[in-house]
């Protein structure tokens, strides 16, 4: 009969579809560097904040950029073994890779992840440096949910960290967005 062959190498994104399809639909998991990643349950004040980000950022696309859109929950496709999955993206209006049932995209230009105290490492070093090399990215934004705090990680800049505070603005001009850091805040107790 022999040995079996067992796979050893990492797990493709396609593999990923495969093992997340028989998982319940509560589960969130991401496939970072070929391994399958499970993130914790969000907090309500995780989901105050994202839709807070959802609301501000689609009335302001819908302003002054009606060529985007935002987006929760879909993954961003960085290569065959890494997909996480964003809190919030902004890409191109129109559905990814012109399949409306599309799991991920890989044309974000601007990226939001809500940071957890279980994700803080991940959020700031693996993810960062894998959002920003996608060529299309012009902004990572990490906003804090027990802080009134937003870091922005901008391409004109250099990626270089600049942080953002109550009464400050978010600025992603490629996109024509002015998004007032009180209003990502909103009716979180925070202001």
């Amino acid at each position: 009969m022999g040995v079996p062959v067992v796979e050893t190498g990492p797990m493709t994104v396609e593999d990923f579809y495969v093992f997340t399809d028989a998982r319940p639909d509560n589960e969130k998991w991401e496939l970072i560097d070929g391994e399958p990643v499970m993130q914790a349950s969000t907090s309500s004040q995780h989901q105050r904040i994202v839709g807070n980000l959802l609301f501000g950022l689609g009335q302001a696309l819908r302003a002054s950029s009606p060529s985007w859109q935002v987006m929760p929950g879909i993954g961003l496709r960085l290569s065959n073994i890494k997909r996480p999955e964003p809190d919030v993206i902004v890409r191109p209006k129109g559905h990814p890779k012109g399949d409306p049932f599309a799991r991920d995209c890989d044309d974000a230009v601007a990226v939001f992840e809500i940071l957890s105290p279980s994700t803080q490492e991940l959020d700031l070093r693996w993810k960062r440096g894998a959002y920003t090399a996608l060529p299309a990215l012009a902004h990572y934004v990490v906003v804090a949910q027990d802080a009134v705090e937003v870091v922005v990680f901008a391409r004109s800049m250099g990626f270089a960290e600049r942080r953002l505070r109550a009464g400050d603005t978010l600025e992603l001009p490629e996109l024509g967005i002015s998004l007032p850091v009180s209003e990502i805040f909103s009716d979180t107790g925070l202001l």
